[in-house]
C-alpha cells in the first residue's frame, strides 16, 4: 500500500496525513475505472497515469490526485516531539545524583538532602544540562516553548557543564566573549589552565571574520599558557585571552561586548548562504516574554554595533582619549588650572584629620617602620600631617595600559549586569562625585583611589603597571629578619580612598628630582613626595568588615567566583581609621595621575 513507503511517523497519537498544495487532506482510494471501467487519472506531481488496481491519493475539494510514489512528498514535516524536562535527571552540576521526585520529594532527612540534589528547591543550585538547538545562531523558531527546551549560542547557560549536543554537533561561537564564557562555567571572569585547555580545542573550529580562514595549527597547551600570561596569576582574564588570540592565533574575531550600548539591532540571518538579515533596529521585549523580541527573535541575537567590533577596531577606536595631549606618550605635565584645582580639592577632601588617623605603617619616631614592636611604634608615633599641598601633577598617557584597562572595564560591565546569587552593590568612596578628566563608570564601581610609593616606582608603574611579584615587600608590616610580609588581604594591589593612608607609603623626591620626561623637580626648601591617583575597577566587590580573614578564599572568590575585588571596610565594625580596596588583577587599575605634593603640619 501507499503508506508502506512512508517513513515511520514519530507521533503514534497523531494521524499520518498527506496534503494537497492547498492544504486539503488527501484520501486513499483504489482506482477502479469508474462505473464503466474507463475513467483514468494522472498524478498531479509526476504526470504519470495511475492504472486500475493502484492506489491514488485524491483531494475531493480541488481534484488533486497523487500516485503512491509521490505521496510521501506530500506528508508535511512532523512537529517537534513534545517538550521534555530541561533538567538532565542523571546528575547535577556538583556531581550529586538528582532526586527522581524533584520538588515533590517528601524526604527531608539531612543525609538524603546531602547525597541527592533537588535543583528545584535548593537555593543557588544550577539546574542540569539542556540540549543545544541544532540550528544554533540560525534558529528560526519563535516561541517560548522552544527557548525553554533548547539552548542557543549567546544564552547565559550555553556553557560547558550546562549544555549537551547531539552526535556530530559542535559548540558554535559568534564572538570571543561567547567563547570565553563557554569555558568559564562558574562565571568568574577568569580561566584556569584546565579551562584554557578547552579553549584550545574550540579554537580549532573558529574562522577569522575578515579572511574567512580557519586556524592552521593550535599551539601546545604549556606554551600557549605562558604566551597568554597564565603563570602570572594562575588564571587569565578576558583581556589576556583576547590579546593572545590576536597575537598568537592571528584571529580577528568580534569581541562580543556591548559596552552598555542602548541600541541592539537584531543579527538574525537565514540559514541559506547570503540569507537576508532581520530588519529589527532594536530589541523590544515581546508581550509576556523577556527572552523574545517583538520581531520574534531571541534577545541574545540582538547585539550592538559596539559588540561586533574586532580587537583591532577596539584598539583603533579606544586609542583616542579626548582630553589627552595629542601625539604625546608617557607623563605629561598638567597645566589646566581647573584640573589642578580639582586635584587639590581631592587631596583636601580625602585627608583624615586627627585624632584617629595614625597606623603602625606610618612608623615609630625612634625606629621608623618595621624597626620595633607594634607597642613601641604606638607609644612613639610619627606625626601625621594636617594636610597636603599639591605642587605639580602629571597625566599618564599610556595607550597600552589604557586599552587593557578599557577592555577589562567593558568585560566587568557585562559580568555585573547579569543576575547573580552574589548581589552587585554600588559603593562610594570619599573621592566619589569629584570630577576630573573623563567620566567614571559608577555602575561598575569605578573609583579614583590613591597608591603611595617611591618616586621611581611611581614612574615605573605609570610605564608598565603594577608588579604583583613585589606585593608585601614595601611598607607592609614584616616579622623581624623577613624581606616580605603577608598583607592583610593577601598579595594584590592595595589602594586607599584617603591620601592620609596612601601617604604612609610615599617617599620623598631626591634632591636632584626624578629623571622623567618632563623632569619632576624637588623644591629647594621643602620635602616633596609622590603618590599615584588611579582609576580602579571594583566591579562586584567583596566587602570584608571583620578581622576573620581567609586570604586564600578571598583570592579564590575572585578568580573562581563572582567577585572582582575586595573592599576592606574595618571602620564601622572594628573602629579602624581607614578603608582599603584590593584587586588581584593589575588590569583593573590604570595609574592616571602622578602627583607631587608636600606635607603640611600645624
Amino acid at each position: 500500500t501507499a503508506s508502506a513507503s512512508v517513513a515511520p511517523w514519530p507521533h503514534p497519537d497523531m494521524a499520518v496525513v498527506a496534503m494537497c498544495p492547498r492544504g486539503h487532506v488527501l484520501a486513499p482510494k483504489e482506482v477502479t475505472g469508474g462505473f464503466f471501467g474507463f475513467a483514468k487519472h494522472h498524478c498531479s506531481d509526476c504526470r504519470r497515469q495511475i492504472n486500475i488496481g493502484d492506489v491514488r491519493w485524491s483531494c475531493s475539494g480541488c481534484s488533486f490526485h497523487c500516485c503512491t510514489s509521490c505521496t510521501p512528498d506530500r506528508i508535511p514535516e512532523p512537529p517537534e516531539p513534545p517538550p521534555q524536562p530541561d533538567v538532565c535527571r542523571t546528575s547535577s552540576v556538583d556531581g550529586r545524583p538528582l532526586c527522581k521526585f524533584g520538588e515533590m520529594c517528601y524526604n527531608h532527612d539531612p543525609e538524603h538532602r546531602k547525597k541527592v540534589c533537588h535543583p528545584e528547591v535548593e537555593e543557588g543550585t544550577t539546574v542540569g544540562m539542556r540540549l543545544a538547538c541544532k540550528f544554533g545562531s540560525g534558529c528560526y523558531r519563535k516561541n517560548n516553548g522552544h527557548l525553554e527546551q533548547y539552548v542557543h549560542p549567546g544564552d547565559r547557560n550555553y556553557r560547558i557543564g550546562l549544555v549537551t549536543y547531539k552526535t556530530g554537533q559542535r559548540p558554535e561561537f559568534e564572538s570571543l566573549w561567547q567563547l570565553f564564557q563557554y569555558h568559564d562555567p562558574d562565571e568568574s571572569g577568569h580561566l584556569s589552565k584546565e579551562e584554557f585547555a578547552g579553549v584550545l580545542q574550540s579554537c580549532q573550529h573558529l574562522t577569522d571574520t575578515n579572511s574567512g580562514e580557519g586556524i592552521d595549527a593550535v599551539p601546545e597547551l604549556d606554551a600557549a599558557w605562558v604566551d597568554a600570561q597564565g603563570p602570572l596569576h594562575g588564571y587569565i582574564n578576558f583581556r589576556q585571552f583576547v590579546s593572545w588570540t590576536k597575537e598568537f592565533l592571528e584571529l580577528d574575531f568580534p569581541l562580543g561586548l556591548d559596552g552598555g550600548a542602548k541600541t541592539r539591532p537584531c543579527r538574525f540571518r537565514g540559514l541559506s548562504e547570503g540569507g537576508s538579515r532581520c530588519s529589527c533596529p532594536a530589541f523590544q521585549a515581546a508581550s509576556g516574554s523577556s527572552a523574545l523580541c517583538e520581531c520574534g527573535h531571541k534577545a541574545s541575537l540582538h547585539r550592538s554595533d559596539f559588540s561586533q567590533r574586532t580587537f583591532t577596531q577596539f584598539i583603533e577606536e579606544g586609542s583616542i582619549v579626548s582630553h589627552w595631549t595629542s601625539g604625546v606618550e608617557g607623563l605629561v605635565r598638567v597645566e589646566d588650572s581647573d584640573v589642578l584645582d580639582h586635584l587639590q580639592q581631592m587631596l583636601n577632601a580625602s585627608h583624615k584629620p586627627a585624632p584617629d588617623n595614625w597606623t603602625r605603617d606610618r612608623g615609630c619616631s625612634m625606629h621608623a617602620v618595621n624597626g620595633c614592636s607594634a607597642s613601641c611604634a604606638s607609644r612613639n608615633r610619627v606625626a601625621v600631617p594636617s594636610g597636603y599641598r599639591l605642587m605639580s601633577a602629571y597625566r599618564n598617557q599610556n595607550q597600552d595600559l589604557w586599552q587593557k584597562y578599557s577592555l577589562v572595564r567593558t568585560a566587568i560591565a557585562e559580568e555585573v549586569a547579569r543576575d547573580c546569587e552574589v548581589p552587585h552593590e554600588l559603593r562610594t568612596v570619599v573621592t566619589s562625585g569629584r570630577r576630573l578628566e573623563g567620566e567614571l563608570d559608577e555602575s561598575v564601581n569605578e573609583w579614583h583611589l590613591f597608591h603611595g610609593t617611591s618616586p621611581s616606582k611611581c614612574k615605573s608603574i605609570c610605564a608598565s603597571n603594577f608588579r604583583l611579584a613585589l606585593a608585601g615587600k614595601g611598607a607592609t608590616w614584616k616579622d623581624p629578619g623577613k624581606d616580605f610580609g603577608i598583607p592583610l588581604y593577601g598579595y594584590g594591589v592595595y589602594l586607599a580612598e584617603r591620601i592620609t593612608k596612601a601617604d604612609e607609603y610615599s617617599e620623598k623626591l631626591p634632591p636632584e628630582g626624578l629623571d622623567a620626561d618632563p623632569v619632576i623637580s624637588a623644591e629647594a626648601d621643602q620635602e616633596v613626595f609622590t603618590v599615584l591617583l588611579c582609576r580602579v575597577l571594583g566591579g562586584r566587590t567583596n566587602v570584608v568588615t571583620t578581622n576573620e580573614i581567609e586570604v586564600d578564599k578571598l583570592r579564590k572568590d575572585v578568580f573562581e567566583g563572582s567577585y572582582n575585588s575586595v573592599f576592606g571596610d574595618r571602620v564601622i565594625s572594628l573602629g579602624k581609621p581607614y578603608r582599603e580596596v584590593v584587586v588581584y588583577d593589575k588590569d583593573q587599575v590604570y595609574p592616571e595621575f602622578l602627583l607631587a605634593y608636600t606635607r603640611c603640619y600645624d
